[in-house]
This record gives C-alpha cells, sequence and structure tokens, in this order.
C-alpha cells in the first residue's frame, strides 16, 4: 500500500498540503487528493516530484497568482 504526504512548493519552501493520501487524480488545472479516510481536498499547481521509496511524497509546484 502506498500512502503518501502531499507538499506545495512555492520556490521558497515546502508546505504540507494533506497526510496519509490514497488516491490523486489529474484534473485541468490541479489536483484532486483523496485521503486514506476519505478526505477530499482540490489543489491547483503542476507536478514536480513523486519519492515512493524514502519519504513517500509528492510535491506539487504551487501555481503563481
Amino acid at each position: 500500500m502506498c500512502i503518501a504526504t502531499i507538499y506545495f512548493d512555492d520556490g521558497k519552501q515546502q508546505e504540507e498540503i494533506m497526510r496519509d493520501v490514497a488516491q490523486l487524480e489529474a484534473e485541468k488545472d490541479g489536483f484532486l487528493l483523496v485521503s486514506l479516510l476519505g478526505e477530499r481536498k482540490f489543489v491547483t499547481g503542476r507536478l514536480k516530484s513523486i519519492d515512493f521509496v524514502r519519504e513517500h511524497s509528492v510535491v506539487i509546484q504551487k501555481s503563481k497568482s
């Protein structure tokens, strides 16, 4: 089972968005995150990196507003 922690990266620092994410779906301008317990959150941005081995993390580059 691969459960991940999702982070935003704004170019200066990383901020945790959500823990225990079991599903990530790409949408038009971002991603729908679904936790192991069914919590849903939509975030805008682009995929920067994924680490399935060491940190079980996904980093999303924050969209510039």
